[in-house]
């Protein structure tokens, strides 16, 4: 009698594992940037492709000054991209769906407070406005969980607050920090026992 059950109590544990083993997961397949800007050069470097429920997937977003002279950049949040989001389009609409993309940058500033898959999000108003010499650069990591995803395909990195997007100066005039960076993202199975 005891392995009876023993055996119909490991039957369920395994049933119930494989469907958690069978959810979709994603990896990011490749990645393209444009950089429009004068003076300004981004650059990202995947870390990590796979996007699973357990581990993040990992990209590193750098900023280089290649001007001769220093351009200021102002952001919210964080510096010096604020909050960055995926969406299905550069210019996604108020009521379109975007995944906020979490960074560690989050939890060291005062400025923002993001939940983990953007359940919660709250921006100080305040900018945060800084130099860049001529020759530097500045990288900040961001992560994606595949549960936040919705499904697979071309996705674009945009701020996730349209009208507190990063801005850049040379002079006296502002203009948006205006690159275009997508992923392609693949699903992938995992399968169960």
């Amino acid at each position: 009698m005891k392995r009876r059950t023993f055996v119909t109590a490991s039957t369920l544990s395994v049933a119930g594992l494989s469907g958690c083993l069978g959810d979709t997961e994603y990896r990011i397949a490749d990645t393209a940037v444009e950089t429009p800007l004068e003076g300004l050069s981004l650059s990202v470097d995947l870390a990590v492709a796979d996007a699973t429920i357990e581990h993040p997937a990992a990209l590193t977003l750098s900023l280089e000054n290649t001007a001769d002279d220093p351009i200021r950049i102002r952001s919210y949040g964080v510096w010096p991209f604020g909050v960055l989001a995926l969406a299905p389009s550069l210019t996604p609409g108020e009521d379109t769906w975007k995944t906020t993309l979490f960074s560690p940058s989050y939890e060291a500033s005062t400025r923002v407070e993001v939940g983990r898959g953007g359940s919660s999000l709250s921006l100080d108003g305040t900018p945060i406005t800084r130099p860049l010499d001529a020759g530097e650069s500045v990288s900040r990591r961001y992560e994606l969980r595949g549960d936040d995803l919705s499904g697979s395909g071309t996705q674009y990195v945009v701020d996730r607050f349209e009208r507190k997007a990063s801005r850049y100066a040379t002079g006296d005039d502002w203009n948006a920090l205006d690159y275009r960076l997508r992923l392609s993202i693949d699903e992938k199975r995992r399968f169960p026992f």
